[in-house]
């Protein structure tokens, strides 16, 4: 139920907290005291447009906040829950401020949330059932929904709703791998051949780089021997001279010679030993290099073929070898996929075979229990219309049965549907969207919440003067059915009616005053004797007199169930 409503610089409020009690919450007040505003934040707080428009004139910002207790509701605890407002929240604090800026802001239970997250948690909070609501009863959708919830198939309804879904997405799944296969032997073809030229180039990871190097290598393989020639020359020699090695060795010999004589030269022979060892060394180290570096005829050009065949590739399969190794790779994966094709089409169909035979059983099991709870929901309208001064009325679900599985939808199942009324003796029934009458049509409106008012589902019923147009008579049974949806929910009526209005548990006034060159409206929760004055008001116009009250006095004493 909806405990309290704050609002704060909202169009002409300038300030308001309205609490709200268990059972028949009436608003009252003169035309233009401010009570659609109140309806204005009901709606933001419900995930309704919010418009700069709104805030109060001279501010910058407007407030509305309010406390539901959901103690009771369990699909929106579980809704909350879900959407990370606690394991098993007993309240819901929604708070919304709107800018005139345009930056407004949301907050659930003090956390900033977006606009969706707001809209989905409050579905089914508040059924709002107003004079410009009457056009969602001519909905075939809320029809069938209505007649779900009356026969307590909701749960059974959003399986198959389901089922149909999943369905509808595996024939798209399979329609688009059908479309495939018609261009799937072109694309196998292409396949096959950039696959094999790929295959046939052998590519091996870094081959590219390392080609390059040995091809800058292999370009100045002459200029490399030569002086490598020549430094090895200089070490040993050529054929008319001595090289260092000759040099060294010579060297040694005379230190040696010296040593004999004097023993303090024996670290420069050492040296000089060394020297020797380190000089063969890079003789020898030349020599291997000019063997290795003999290069073996035509390998340059080999080289440059290689090269000039991966870069006729790299136009097509990537920037370097490994990139068109990936490619090769994503290319096998993707034959692989297509050639399986087949394997998956059949598996598809299989799957769409048992999830229709499925749907099928649940569906007729479903459109039999509608066809059954739709005798007794059109029984119980006709009976309230009666007792709504609607004597003649008739009031019938057309519940249609549609054969094949494949023509069935995921919100209406097996099932067309279609509210029909008649009105008068005499005339034939007719679709809802056909009754001009909009006092009819909010009479129907009320029988069929008062009829799956004791359903459950939902937080708070709030009816927005729907008994506009309506006699003395007619009015009073209005209240009555009122007061007799509030035993099971909490209802909120907004009216003019004091036949209405004397069933309430609780009466609010919406009333306009000025202060200073500003108009402010308050709101103001009735005791027993200001409500009785508030009847009269309704009753007689604004000047109280005896006789109203009295007969307001009267009037609170008859409105009873």
């Amino acid at each position: 139920m909806l405990e309290v409503i704050k609002i704060k610089n909202l169009a002409v409020i300038d300030q308001a907290e309205i609490p709200f009690r268990e059972g028949l919450n009436i608003l009252s007040g003169e035309t233009g005291a401010g009570k659609s505003i109140i309806l204005e934040a009901i709606s933001l707080i419900l995930g309704g447009r919010a418009s700069a428009d709104l805030v109060r004139t001279g501010c910058d910002e407007a407030l509305v906040e309010g406390l539901f207790n959901i103690e009771s509701l369990k699909e929106i605890q579980d809704r909350a829950s879900r959407l990370g407002y606690g394991p098993d929240p007993r309240e819901l604090l929604i708070k919304r401020s709107v800018s005139r800026t345009g930056r407004h802001r949301i907050h659930i239970n003090g956390e900033l949330a977006t606009l969706q997250i707001l809209q989905e948690l409050c579905e089914g909070l508040i059924d709002l059932c107003g004079q410009h609501e009457h056009q969602s009863l001519l909905k075939p959708l809320m029809q069938l929904d209505l007649l779900d919830r009356y026969g307590s198939t909701q749960s059974d309804a959003i399986l198959l709703q389901k089922g149909l879904r999943e369905i509808a997405a595996l024939q798209r799944e399979f329609a688009e791998l059908r479309k495939l296969e018609d261009e799937r032997a072109k694309r196998l073809d292409f396949l096959n051949f950039q696959i094999e030229e790929l295959r046939a180039a052998a590519l091996e990871p870094g081959e590219d780089g390392r080609l390059q190097s040995e091809k800058k290598l292999l370009q100045s393989s002459e200029q490399r021997l030569q002086l490598a020639e020549a430094s090895r020359q200089a070490f040993e020699g050529g054929d008319s001279t001595f090289g260092v090695l000759a040099d060294l060795r010579g060297m040694l010999s005379k230190l040696r010679l010296l040593r004999q004589v004097d023993e303090s030269v024996q670290p420069i022979l050492d040296s000089a030993e060394k020297s020797l060892i380190e000089a063969e060394e890079t003789s020898s180290a030349l020599t291997r290099y000019l063997q290795m570096s003999s290069t073996e005829p035509g390998r340059l050009e080999s080289v440059q073929e290689r090269l000039a065949r991966i870069a006729e590739l790299r136009r097509k399969y990537g920037t370097s070898v490994d990139e068109m190794i990936a490619t090769l790779g994503a290319l096998e994966k993707e034959l692989a996929s297509l050639a399986g094709i087949e394997t998956q089409l059949e598996d598809l169909q299989k799957r769409v075979g048992t999830l229709t035979q499925t749907a099928l059983q649940k569906g007729l099991k479903l459109s039999k229990s509608r066809k059954k709870s739709a005798k007794l929901f059109s029984d119980s309208i006709t009976g309230e219309l009666h007792d709504l001064k609607m004597e003649d009325a008739v009031f019938e679900v057309e519940l249609e049965e549609v054969a094949e599985v494949e023509q069935w939808s995921p919100n209406f199942g097996a099932n067309r549907i279609e509210y029909k009324v008649r009105t008068n003796r005499g005339e034939e029934k007719k679709s809802l969207a056909k009754i001009a009458s909009g006092g009819e049509l909010s009479r129907i409106m009320l029988a069929v919440r008062r009829v799956i008012s004791d359903r459950g589902g939902i937080g708070v019923y709030l009816f927005d003067e729907i008994d506009a147009g309506m006699g003395g008579q007619t009015a009073f049974k209005v209240g009555k059915k009122l007061k007799s949806v509030a035993q099971f929910n909490q209802v909120i009526c907004i009216t003019h009616l004091p036949q209405v209005a004397a069933f309430a548990d609780h009466h609010l006034i919406v009333q306009k005053r000025s202060q200073g060159s500003r108009t402010i409206t308050e709101i103001v929760e009735l005791d027993s004797g200001h409500r009785q004055k508030e009847l009269a008001r309704m009753l007689g116009g604004e000047k109280v007199t005896p006789s109203s009250l009295q007969n307001a006095k009267d009037l609170i004493k008859l409105a009873v169930l």
